[in-house]
Order: structure tokens, then C-alpha cells, then sequence
């Protein structure tokens, strides 16, 4: 048997654990309890539907209370274990419950990302699970490659945006954070009353230290950044050679450091 800390890991205050007679967990915020449910997230629930939003499949929307969307997201696998095992996972404690409790304590250090509702676990056998995660959605929010690919970043200017972009992983990295999976679709643009403002999500993978990042992690998050790139655009039609060094400077700038 799993000790109790193995199957719920670290939950922060102002959170709630449910279990119900299928062993499903659920772990959501105690002001989001009467909306958000484990029929929800195992989509029993009619009320929740597709959004706009997807990272490796579409993420579901749900109506909250007060004009409130939340986002739902199905765990998945990319690479080669997306072909093995899909939505199947096995590590413990579970990576919804882990990336809830992350995002949480990367807010209380002051680091821009997005609000965790609740996170959700379904067992299927042994040590075998699926796993959903629920946030506030970023209604205006579009990721940097779709910045880069629609032509919104000549409305919005790229030096505004890579500026915006450099300070928010700066944060990332004063804070203490290493981003795993760095890459263009997990660092949200966002048009706020006071500007724009940048978001990075996704840190089910992430590792935190007490102090700031070390430089040659920090210039890992670069790497990685700079293969996503290339990926999304090898010919450089959008995002140039020059954007990544004006990004790159902007960065140095806030740091005082080489990258």
C-alpha cells in the first residue's frame, strides 16, 4: 500500500481532499468545492466543453459561478511513451497532485502563472492512474508561437512582447524554478489593463531550489526554449534569428549575466 503522503503529496492551504468508492481522488480549492467535481474532470460531466485552448489534446471549458471559465486538462504523454501509454501514468505522488502543489508555491514566490482550481486522479490499476488539472482560465491569453504565427506580434510589437517574455523567465529563474519542458506553447501573452503581461505554465516537471536557479540550468530552460523554436519554426518565417537575440538580450539585461 502507498503511504498517504505517496498518494497525495504536499497540498497547500486552502485546498480539500474528496475521495469517492472508485478510490478516484480529487484535490480542488475550498472556494471552487461546489463547482468543480471528479465528474467533472473524468468528463461524466455534460457541463464542461471544448475550448480554444490545447497543449497535446483540447483542453475542456467549464462556466463558473461569477463569470468565471476554468480550463480542463487531460495528462497525456508526448514522445514516445504518447504511443506506449497515453493517458496512462504510474508515477507517484501523482503528477496532477505535484503540479498543483508547484503552482501554488510558485505564486507565493511572486511568479506569474495561472491559478490551479484543482487537480484530479482516477485509478486503473495498481499503481496505474489518469490524471486531470484545473485552472482559471487566461481569457485573453494566446501562446507565444500563435503570437508569432497569427501576426498578432506586429499589433502588439516584438520588442514588447520578447521584453515581456524575458522578464517573466527571468522571475522564473530568480525564483528558483527549472522549467523541464520550456518551449512556445507553455508561455502565454496576455493584454492586461496595465499591459501585457507574460505567463509560463506547465511545471508538472519542475524543479524547485531555495535560492535562484543555477546558471547552467538557467541556460538548459535556453536551450530547450531554442529547440522549440526550431521545431515549430525551421525556417524562421516567424520567429527569426534576430528575435532570439533581441530575447536573449533583454534577458541579459535583467539578469547581469551572459546566457
Amino acid at each position: 500500500m502507498l503511504k498517504d503522503s505517496r498518494i497525495w503529496g504536499e497540498v497547500p492551504p486552502g485546498f480539500k481532499r474528496i475521495v469517492d468508492d472508485r478510490g478516484t481522488r480529487l484535490v480542488v480549492r475550498h472556494d471552487q468545492e461546489p463547482s468543480i467535481s471528479i465528474a467533472t474532470c473524468r468528463d461524466i460531466s455534460a457541463q464542461a466543453e471544448p475550448s480554444r485552448f490545447e497543449g497535446r489534446e483540447k483542453l475542456r471549458s467549464l462556466q463558473l459561478p461569477g463569470g468565471q471559465t476554468a480550463l480542463i486538462r487531460t495528462y497525456r504523454h508526448g514522445g514516445l511513451f504518447r504511443h506506449i501509454s497515453g493517458r496512462v501514468f504510474f508515477t507517484w505522488p501523482p503528477r496532477p497532485f505535484r503540479e498543483l502543489a508547484i503552482t501554488e508555491e510558485l505564486r507565493r514566490r511572486g511568479i506569474a502563472t495561472v491559478e490551479v482550481y484543482g487537480a484530479c486522479v482516477e485509478p486503473i490499476w495498481g499503481p496505474l492512474y489518469r490524471g486531470w488539472l484545473v485552472t482559471r482560465e487566461l481569457k485573453e491569453a494566446r501562446d507565444l508561437w500563435s503570437v508569432f504565427h497569427s501576426g498578432l506580434i506586429s499589433e502588439l510589437g516584438a520588442e514588447r512582447v520578447l521584453q515581456t517574455v524575458a522578464k517573466s523567465l527571468w522571475s522564473l529563474h530568480r525564483g528558483g524554478v527549472y522549467h523541464r519542458d520550456l518551449n512556445l506553447k507553455n508561455i502565454l501573452i496576455c493584454m492586461e489593463p496595465h499591459g501585457i503581461q507574460g505567463y509560463i505554465i506547465d511545471f508538472d516537471k519542475a524543479k524547485l531550489f531555495l535560492s535562484s536557479l543555477p546558471r547552467e540550468l538557467a541556460k538548459r530552460n535556453f536551450d530547450r526554449l531554442l529547440r522549440s523554436v526550431r521545431k515549430f519554426d525551421p525556417e524562421q518565417k516567424y520567429f527569426s534569428a534576430d528575435h532570439w537575440e533581441q530575447f536573449l538580450s533583454f534577458y541579459r539585461k535583467a539578469d547581469g549575466r551572459d546566457i
